[in-house]
């Protein structure tokens, strides 16, 4: 229902000129009112002006209508089947622990269809390459035969020969042949890939539309894939692996960005699957007692110090919520609060995170700094996240919160995974940053600077993100409230004269429904706003 003027919706949004309020009736003016009354939130230029990176809003395997749709612009193939995908056969991968370490058939010409949806849809691809050895060799094997290796405590029950790798007893298979299964992808072997993707999509890489990823979540190959990997991977066999893939990578395609290490989470930071499998720190004293991200990062310089030839651009890693039921459907009261304060682990340095992590993680600073300490000069990205809740509204505002904390903080990259369900408010929460007016209107793409004065809101649930859009000479704001209460907010715009604006807003109640439009009137560059208890607003002021 599009709307115009001052307007006040039930359950929706209240729009405020002048200090004057316009309601139909006093209900939702008075919880306003009574929750955050008179709280003024300024925006401005920076001192340092920054732009926000547009690959902060990627998604993984996304169909060519949600691409479009969204203006998506940057789509990875990635996760723990693309770590074994044979480009050679172009329909096989390996399923490995998630599935009974099986070859499946998938869609023909895989590759080449995800990297046509991208050139269509003109978004940057994010081309995960194996790392690992070892690829699927065809559709129909799988690497614990029970023929071979015996009975199995699990077998599909589609494939009865088709076993988990686990005896009855609790023992691991071991010494399985793993060209069973697989066949050895090796640098040439991917080189080849690399140089086939250039001769059927020279656009993509003539436009600098195309990075490669090495591998997927190294620490944990030895249990998503011990078919092939069963030994735990140590800080000198990583770095081996990685910079003999990346000098392959960049002398085939020396102008694409690499992106690595992909690690799997908060562990894996600092500890090598060698260190933690043998539950020691042997594999760390022998590498100067040093955490293992900062030592990879150390040596990826030395090696471009030494060589004159940089093999890493993008520091990339995953990071899931790890409290109790957060990364899940699960909708109760108290998994929507630990969802909605969990984002805080992403750049809060006073925030321990209530999980068994039970750290400080501020993930982007920490990134940020590590980079800074290291191995100045690279970007930094986190290529898998998710908050869970997709079904319930909580989805949204968290996806809402983090997508303006990657902007705020200065990510560079990242991809959820794998993409909100189309008809999901979390989908919509999404386009509200991308394509909010059906007609290409995004979140801006340079920062503004937000400070609040007056009522502190930090118990308040309500978050602006601010950012100009340079290519449409618009100041947006995205507007998060996550509480149960109406709030009144004034917005006034320092530096940039701007005029009436235009609201595109979502609630609770009408999640589902099209986003609802209002005028946002402005006087003397300020404009007063009620937002709805648990809502999503982007707002619009041309200068």
């Amino acid at each position: 229902m599009k709307r115009s003027g001052l307007s006040s919706v039930a359950g929706g949004l209240v729009l405020v000129a002048g200090g004057l309020l316009a309601v139909a009736g006093r209900g939702l003016a008075a919880e306003a009112d009574a929750g955050m009354a008179g709280a003024v939130c300024r925006i401005a230029r920076p001192a340092v002006p920054r732009r926000i990176s547009p690959d902060i809003y990627g998604l993984a395997g996304a169909p060519l209508q949600v691409q479009t749709n969204a203006c998506v612009p940057l789509v990875r193939w990635g996760g723990n089947t693309a770590c074994r995908y044979n480009w050679k056969l172009g329909n096989a991968w390996n399923t490995g622990n998630d599935w009974f370490f099986e070859n499946v058939r998938i869609e023909k010409d895989a590759w080449q269809g995800f990297l046509q949806r991208a050139d269509q849809s003109g978004a940057r691809a994010l081309m995960t390459l194996p790392l690992i050895g070892f690829v699927a060799k065809d559709t129909q094997s799988h690497s614990f035969s029970v023929k071979k290796y015996g009975p199995q405590q699990q077998t599909d029950g589609y494939r009865s020969d088709a076993g988990n790798g686990v005896r009855a007893d609790g023992s691991k298979v071991k010494a399985n042949v793993r060209l069973d299964a697989s066949v050895v992808a090796d640098p040439a072997f991917v080189a080849a890939w690399v140089q086939q993707m250039q001769r059927d999509f020279p656009r993509l890489f003539a436009e600098r539309r195309i990075l490669f990823a090495l591998g997927n979540e190294p620490m944990l190959w030895n249990v998503t894939h011990r078919d092939v990997h069963p030994e735990p991977v140590s800080y000198d066999e990583y770095f081996a692996r990685f910079v003999a893939m990346a000098q392959v990578v960049r002398q085939v395609a020396p102008q694409a960005r690499i992106a690595g290490p992909e690690l799997w989470g908060w562990p894996a930071f600092f500890q090598s699957a060698l260190d933690r499998d043998t539950k020691s720190n042997q594999d760390r004293k022998q590498h100067g007692g040093e955490d293992f991200l900062p030592w990879f990062l150390k040596r990826m310089r030395q090696h471009e110090q030494q060589t004159k030839v940089r093999l890493l651009d993008v520091v990339t890693v995953h990071f899931y919520p790890q409290a109790q039921g957060v990364h899940s459907a699960d909708a109760d009261p108290e998994t929507v609060a630990r969802r909605l304060e969990t984002v805080r682990s992403l750049y809060d340095p006073g925030y321990r995170d209530p999980s068994w992590i039970n750290e400080r993680v501020e993930l982007i600073p920490r990134l940020r700094r590590w980079v800074d300490q290291c191995y100045p000069g690279l970007q930094v990205g986190i290529t898998e996240y998710n908050w869970g809740g997709e079904g319930d509204f909580s989805g949204a505002l968290a996806l809402a919160n983090i997508l303006g904390i990657f902007g705020r903080e200065g990510l560079d990259l990242a991809c959820y995974w794998s993409y909100p369900p189309p008809a999901s408010s979390a989908a919509q929460a999404y386009r509200c940053y991308r394509n909010v007016d059906g007609a290409g209107g995004a979140f801006g793409d340079q920062l503004l600077e937000v400070t609040w004065v007056g009522p502190a809101v930090g118990w308040s649930g309500v978050t602006l993100y601010a950012a100009y859009e340079e290519s449409r000479r618009m100041v947006t704001v995205m507007a998060v409230n996550q509480s149960g209460l109406a709030r009144t907010v004034q917005v006034g715009v320092k530096g940039i004269a701007v005029r009436d604006g235009k609201v595109y807003y979502m609630t609770e109640r009408t999640a589902g429904a099209p986003l609802t439009e209002a005028v946002v009137p402005v006087h003397d560059n300020v404009a007063s706003v009620v937002l709805a208890p648990r809502s999503i607003s982007h707002i619009r002021f041309p200068e």
